[in-house]
């Protein structure tokens, strides 16, 4: 039995991360590409050993300091597609060990916030798409308290448009309404994937 892959994706502060939570809730073993950043970005991972050749004044004794590297990759594009460059592969390398260590599940979930801004989608059997509206999005992004009106305007600018990723997705999410509706949404989709109601792209 092959695992049904579905890629996870959505903007800042639209709800993907509480949806990612619901699939780990039904027992779906997921992925998450701001986690396994992390895991790399640890004191002498292998994310940390690579970026300390390329910027060495961004690794501190707790691993890649993530506020310095933002400096420099807002002073320097460039070093943005360097660092993508390091730190791609390795990402693709635990993407696949984490396939092959859940290959017995039905359905496996990937966790990617750029999905379709770096054209990851036919990596997928299916994508699904958490959005929200404007409003809704900026509320729940400012009031988390962590984050400047320039970082989410910043942030907001990486990412393509909702109307874009909407016609890319095979399958939207929309947030705006009660979370236990996305709760039904989400166990919906997690049936039918199960009684293969869905096909593979």
């Amino acid at each position: 039995m092959k695992s049904f892959i579905l890629g996870l994706t959505g903007s800042i502060a639209m709800g993907k991360t509480t949806v990612s939570e619901m699939f780990k809730d039904l027992g779906v073993p997921v992925w998450c590409a701001d986690t396994a950043v992390q895991d790399l970005y640890q004191p002498n991972a292998e994310g940390t050993r690579k970026l300390k050749k390329f910027l060495p004044t961004a690794v501190d004794k707790n691993g890649v300091n993530r506020e310095i590297l933002k400096k420099f990759i807002h002073k320097d594009n460039e070093i943005l597609k360097n660092i993508e460059n390091l730190i791609h592969p390795l990402l693709q390398s635990s993407k696949e060990i984490f396939i092959k260590e859940n290959h017995l599940k039905a359905l496996v979930v990937f966790d990617i916030p750029l999905l379709f801004e770096k054209n990851q989608q036919k990596n997928f059997d299916a994508t699904l798409l958490v959005t929200a509206s404007k409003e809704t999005q900026k509320e729940r992004a400012l009031s988390r308290g962590n984050l400047s009106k320039k970082d989410f305007e910043l942030i907001k600018k990486k990412q393509l448009n909702e109307k874009n990723k909407i016609r890319r997705a095979n399958f939207v999410f929309n947030t705006d309404k009660p979370i236990e509706e996305t709760k039904s949404e989400v166990k919906l989709l997690y049936r039918k994937i199960l009684n293969k109601e869905i096909v593979r792209k």
